[in-house]
């Protein structure tokens, strides 16, 4: 009788294990992972597996990228249900990445999965110490620019994953599609809240078999996030903020729905342009601005250049800043990019920022934080 049981058993076993996975199944049918913040990701468990869409964010009415990603390196892409709904499979753990951007190459080193960054582009904007010196001992390729990358050198590099933040109407990434490499849209910059953007690490841990700690990752930054948000609720000081500086005739000012935005009402500051509609910037003329902001308290300046300003080169760039009030009492806080990491940590540490705002919006709060990104002039 155990004779005959047994090969039931093994068919039975069989057919569990390779019964197919039909990842075109209604999102209401699909185990979904909660995400608490973000709004144009969303990630479904499939058996041990994972199903991960971006939607469009400018057509939110459309699926911008669907991703099957595949835990078991024996699992065969074959037991899959296709339709005419197209997907990625990405087999992980990824183990050679070539990577746009400096942000997802030092989020993927603070994963713990630096190995895996086999080829960059863009590589002058590192800044990361590590990965300048695996660029230079030839570890880590040099791919040329982000624009118009190498097509020949990323075919014979032969990574397994492209990771690039899309952009509207890129028509499909046509010179890469030559690759058939399989590419990651890394959307995440699209979203509105600090929060938001940072639970994207969610779905990169699971590209690179790290999901529990980028889990843990995302947990710690929400909590001292929103403890840090508390703290600046707490106090009574409001100080007026007035971001950015001209470029050119042109002052771009964040709208009242973007994440600079939420960023500065989240530390405590009064902002006098939370009136414009949108989620990005609004470009403004100066006297616009001056007309809102003469009075601000605080002004903060981010910019990219050879030597840091002091009060003297920054009246240069345009003698009507000393019409500021914050310039006037030098209360004006300076964050030069050519070598300070700020977009690199930013969007995945949004409390570090946060920490820097408070501090400036209410010295008295964090009296024994030092600051990381900007300096006050001088």
């Amino acid at each position: 009788m155990k004779k005959f049981l047994l090969p039931i058993y093994f068919i039975l076993f069989l057919t569990s294990c390779f019964s197919g996975v039909n990842i075109n199944k209604e999102e209401s049918t699909l185990k979904e992972i909660p995400l608490k913040y973000a709004s144009h990701l969303k990630i479904f468990q499939v058996q041990d597996h994972y199903i991960v869409k971006i939607r469009n964010p400018w057509d939110t009415t459309k699926t911008l990228h669907t991703y099957f990603i595949i835990t078991d390196k024996n699992f065969k892409e074959d037991t899959v249900k296709k339709s005419d709904n197209e997907y990625t499979i990405i087999k992980t753990p990824v183990e050679k990445a070539l990577i746009f951007t400096s942000l997802h190459a030092g989020l993927i080193k603070n994963l713990g999965a630096k190995n895996s960054i086999s080829s960059l582009c863009d590589v002058e904007y590192i800044l990361d110490k590590e990965l300048q010196e695996d660029i230079k001992s030839g570890k880590i390729k040099d791919l040329g620019s982000s624009m118009t990358p190498d097509v020949e050198k990323i075919i014979v590099e032969n990574p397994q994953i492209i990771m690039l933040s899309p952009y509207q109407n890129s028509g499909g990434f046509p010179m890469l599609a030559k690759t058939k490499i399989p590419i990651i849209e890394c959307a995440d910059y699209m979203e509105n809240s600090p929060l938001a953007q940072a639970e994207w690490i969610k779905f990169y841990g699971l590209l690179f078999g790290k999901k529990d700690f980028a889990d843990s990752i995302f947990s710690s930054v929400e909590e001292n996030y929103l403890n840090l948000k508390k703290l600046a609720e707490n106090s009574n000081k409001k100080a007026k903020l007035l971001p950015n500086s001209l470029i050119g005739a042109v002052w771009y000012m964040p709208a009242k729905k973007s994440t600079a935005a939420k960023f500065y009402l989240d530390a405590g500051f009064e902002y006098p342009f939370d009136y414009l509609e949108g989620f990005g910037t609004v470009p403004l003329n100066f006297e616009t601005v001056l007309s809102k902001a003469y009075d601000c308290d605080i002004w903060l300046v981010k910019y990219n250049r050879e030597k840091d300003y002091d009060t003297e080169s920054f009246s240069k760039e345009n003698p009507n800043y000393n019409k500021f009030k914050a310039f006037k009492e030098k209360n004006v806080y300076f964050c030069n990019l050519s070598y300070v990491p700020y977009y690199d940590e930013i969007p995945f540490q949004p409390d570090l920022l946060l920490k820097e705002l408070i501090k400036i919006a209410n010295p008295e709060i964090l009296k024994d934080y030092q600051l990381r990104y900007f300096k006050k002039l001088k």
